[in-house]
């Protein structure tokens, strides 16, 4: 069977492709017209360049806003990492923990019903991504990897990506992340 992979009229059988960077600036304008809760949420996801498992388990206490920071349970690595946040994440924080009068212990995302009722609770990765694709049609691998691109493409070496997203191992940030973009190559063309 395995040997049958290996014929190239097979080959389309095992291709893997990866979620697709989206120019920030494209996806900051999706996000700037979301209600606050939606809003905030997804400029925190992009950028921390969070996993899905990463933002469903984030507490309002996790939140450093006078230092710009936001302190992440890593749960593939089994550690905590800090990532800082721009100033507009933090007033966009701000802004929201007010709205809905979260609490320290109070889950970031947590659940809010159609009566705009806010429940302290662990949703699941699923219901986040579910979250995330009705706000923007797009996934929270879609919002790391553009944060990824992004900062590469703005001059930032791979150390310091690696830092904000938290990245333990370079080698898989550059293989899976940091591949050269259509626009790259038609620079050059």
């Amino acid at each position: 069977m395995r040997k049958m992979y290996r014929e190239d009229q097979y080959a389309h059988l095992i291709q893997v492709r990866g979620k697709s960077a989206i120019n920030k600036k494209e996806l900051m304008n999706i996000i700037n017209t979301l209600p606050i809760r939606a809003k905030t949420i997804c400029l925190v996801n992009l950028v921390t360049a969070n996993r899905p498992n990463e933002m469903v388990r984030l507490r309002v206490r996790d939140f450093d806003l006078k230092n710009r920071l936001v302190h992440v349970y890593l749960k593939k690595q089994k550690r905590w990492h800090t990532k800082r946040l721009t100033p507009e994440v933090t007033h966009a924080v701000d802004v929201y923990t007010r709205e809905y009068d979260l609490k320290t212990d109070d889950y970031f995302v947590g659940r809010v019903y159609r009566n705009g009722r806010y429940e302290s609770t662990a949703i699941s990765e699923i219901g986040f991504c579910k979250a995330l694709q009705r706000w923007t049609g797009l996934t929270g691998y879609n919002f790391r990897k553009s944060q990824v691109v992004a900062m590469h493409a703005a001059g930032a070496d791979v150390s310091t990506i690696a830092k904000q997203t938290g990245h333990q191992s370079l080698e898989t940030l550059i293989q899976h992340y940091l591949t050269v973009s259509e626009e790259t190559i038609d620079k050059y063309l």
